[in-house]
């Protein structure tokens, strides 16, 4: 039960996020700098993790230069969304 609770969260958590990103156009900026906590234009799996949890699958896929970080066009990339 407990697992499953946990697993709907973050299913709702996800599509929330990625509707709010969707909504508008320019929200796409906002989600990336959400993520990017230290604002250094690069998100790293550490920053990932606290919207996406410890999917690092997922991160690892959109980490196209495997340099361990996403840029904001990897990011948006990664939610079907494109880049700017």
């Amino acid at each position: 039960m407990k697992k499953t609770s946990i697993v709907l969260l973050t299913i709702f958590f996800l599509i929330s996020t990625v509707a709010f990103c969707l909504a508008d156009e320019e929200k796409d900026h906002v989600c990336f700098r959400e993520l990017d906590s230290d604002q250094d234009d690069l998100v790293t799996f550490q920053e990932f993790e606290k919207f996406y949890g410890n999917d690092r699958n997922k991160f690892n896929d959109a980490d196209l230069n495997e340099d361990g970080k996403l840029t904001h066009d990897e990011y948006h990339d990664l939610l079907g969304h494109g880049s700017q």
